[in-house]
């Protein structure tokens, strides 16, 4: 009898331990390096996506979190047309940058209603619903400057 709780108990801590595994591993996600230049590197991404700026406008500065403010963008093919949204954050740090990135995942709610990466000093958040296609190829041409 003894031998089995022994066993159960020690389960129990191996499953604990594995758990709190994943939890770190996800947390600790592979992100972009933190540099100055994200503004610019979006908007070659938009341009190598092919994709025109309808319509920019900053966003506001010292939000919670650490965001320094940024730039949301109304995208499209041709404008008008079906747009995508992008929502640029600067950050003063990687950790804050970083936290915002896990913090915008959570919300982005339900799965497939947005892509959230970091690029240089900041999130990018691409906001769904929206024509699949443009989301597709500005996602690709911003990890081709760097985001993760």
């Amino acid at each position: 009898m003894r031998r089995t709780g022994t066993v159960l108990g020690t389960g129990v801590v191996l499953a604990a331990l594995l758990a709190a595994l994943a939890v770190a591993q996800w947390a600790g996600r592979d992100r972009a390096t933190f540099g100055p230049g994200s503004l610019e590197a979006v908007e070659r991404a938009v341009a190598a996506a092919g994709l025109r700026t309808c319509d920019a406008a900053d966003v506001a500065r010292d939000l919670p979190g650490g965001s320094l403010g940024g730039r949301a963008y109304t995208l499209a093919a041709s404008c008008p047309g079906d747009a995508v949204t992008v929502v640029v954050d600067r950050f003063a740090s990687a950790g804050d940058r970083d936290a915002a990135a896990r913090r915008f995942e959570s919300l982005s709610r339900p799965r497939g209603s947005g892509w959230v990466l970091t690029l240089a000093d900041a999130t990018v958040l691409l906001r769904g619903p929206g024509d699949e296609e443009p989301r597709r190829r500005l996602r690709v041409a911003l990890i081709g400057e760097g985001a993760r």
